[in-house]
């Protein structure tokens, strides 16, 4: 059993590198809960403590990958319980709402042993607008626990939300009031 979130997504982006060709190389992105817990870990802190834990890893490729079995890790997380990260085999990054740039200001986090797999994660900024798409009360308490660390405040949030609002294809009018809501969550969490 790996110890810890952090050693379990190493060992699931080996098992995922161990399925790419020689002479490939793919870039991974991870967002959602885990990536979230991840920043929120780095950051220490009250708002680490209350990070919750996600049993799914919210990874988009940058390629097509077909990979034969379901990817599971288990592992001990930071109270010494019994966890289990499972790479989530249907997420898309392209369904809700992304920044375009959110790949290009997405910060390196390790490679696989064999230099197959680069992952990175979204930076806090991204991550949080990835959350108001679907806007679920764990969407909400993770917002609020990324304002609580310090890593994203309201305006530079809002900013970032309505410039993605410009690339998504459905009406924007229950997201734009998803957005509002979130802006005011992070004003509260940074008070």
């Amino acid at each position: 059993m790996k110890p810890g979130l952090f050693g379990a997504v190493e060992e699931l982006v080996e098992r995922v590198a161990k399925a790419i060709r020689p002479g490939q190389v793919v870039d991974a992105f991870l967002a959602g809960g885990t990536a979230t817990c991840i920043h929120l870990q780095r950051a220490g802190g009250v708002a680490a403590s209350e990070a919750r834990f996600s049993e799914d890893a919210d990874v988009h490729f940058n390629r097509r990958l077909a990979l034969a079995d379901d990817i599971v890790v288990r592992y001990a997380d930071t109270n010494g319980e019994d966890r289990v990260l499972v790479l989530d085999r249907t997420y898309t990054i392209d369904i809700g709402l992304r920044h375009p740039d959110c790949f290009d200001e997405a910060v390196h986090l390790l490679d696989s042993r064999n230099g197959r797999l680069r992952l990175h994660i979204l930076s806090p900024l991204d991550l949080a607008v990835t959350k108001v798409g679907r806007f679920q009360d764990h969407d909400r308490q993770d917002i609020s626990l990324l304002a609580r660390a310090g890593l994203i405040e309201s305006a530079a949030f809002e900013q970032r939300a309505k410039e993605a609002l410009e690339y998504l294809a459905t009406d924007p009018a229950p997201v734009e009031l998803n957005i509002a809501e979130a802006a005011g969550l992070i004003r509260n969490a940074r008070h």
